[in-house]
């Protein structure tokens, strides 16, 4: 993710402490990515109306113009949900430490993260890839036709996903219904390492939220002649101990989650659509994150050819 600063740090001093540098960076940058969200608002042409218009230039406009509002409606979401999650691990991790509120919270994280990167993932790369003709279609200037339902659907799926009853199945989109924790994180393409990894970390929340032995061994203890005693749990020893186990699960889960939302608004100041630009992201320094590297050799060789 874009690098940590001392501004950070010194503002989210609890989230450096429990996180590292790189906990102060994303709530600082999930801070400075939001401020003027509540002031914005998405519009959408009714299906009907769309199907009328007749002008395919004008329809490769309005498609594409959606595209984009659509994908700074699921970054701004997800920045704002990260943020809280990740407040809430900071507000456990405080005086008086709650480790089981910690777990829930990264729980939620962790789940948000994969949710996120699932959902935007591919955003950036295939505007990247598409610049000329995009750039055009949002001038309005586009004759042919354009789409990408693949990232069309997993942009509805952020928003819309659900798990559906009886009634919506087979009505429903099939872009609405929402997968199982497993699916996300198998749907990312991660090597396997990294993917066990997350289904470590995830099983070893679910057994501290749940109450399973792994939930309840903290609280209780045998004794030397067998009897069962409970036992006090000193909460923040024991969130600084599960986070050392999967510090580095961790530490990517942060970093994706924030990292795919910033890389979707980054990629998007480079449009012709300003409804869409974000100042603040232009702030931070990207310049070693790998995926933006390829996006940006990507959009400064398409804006070459164009000249």
């Amino acid at each position: 993710m874009p690098a940590p600063t001392s501004v950070a740090s010194s503002q989210y001093p609890l989230d450096e402490e429990l996180f590292g540098p790189l906990g102060a960076a994303a709530r600082k940058l999930c801070t400075d990515l939001t401020k003027e969200v509540h002031v914005r608002e998405y519009r959408f042409v009714p299906n009907d109306v769309f199907v009328e218009l007749g002008d395919p230039r004008r329809m490769q406009q309005i498609y594409w113009q959606e595209m984009l509002l659509r994908a700074h409606w699921a970054a701004m979401l997800n920045l704002l949900r990260h943020a809280r999650w990740q407040a809430g691990c900071v507000s456990a991790y405080q005086a008086p430490a709650n480790f089981l509120s910690f777990a829930a919270n990264l729980r939620g994280l962790i789940e948000a993260a994969l949710d996120a990167q699932y959902s935007l993932g591919m955003f950036p790369m295939t505007l990247a890839e598409n610049y000329t003709a995009v750039q055009t279609a949002l001038q309005g200037n586009l004759n042919a036709a354009l789409v990408s339902p693949d990232v069309e659907d997993r942009l509805i799926h952020f928003v819309y996903a659900r798990k559906l009853d009886k009634r919506e199945q087979g009505t429903a989109p099939a872009s609405h219904q929402a997968l199982d924790p497993k699916d996300y994180r198998n749907g990312l393409g991660l090597p396997d390492e990294h993917r066990e990894r997350f289904r470590q970390l995830y099983d070893d929340l679910c057994g501290v939220c749940h109450p399973t032995a792994i939930g309840l061994a903290s609280l209780w203890e045998t004794l030397p002649t067998g009897a069962v005693r409970v036992t006090a749990l000193d909460d923040r020893a024991a969130i600084k101990t599960f986070y050392e186990q999967h510090k580095d699960t961790i530490q990517f889960a942060l970093s994706l989650s924030v990292t795919t939302s910033a890389l979707c608004l980054r990629t998007m100041n480079r449009f012709a659509f300003v409804e869409v630009h974000c100042d603040a992201v232009e702030q931070w320094n990207f310049s070693d994150i790998r995926a933006w590297t390829k996006i940006e050799d990507k959009l400064k060789n398409a804006a070459q050819g164009r000249h």
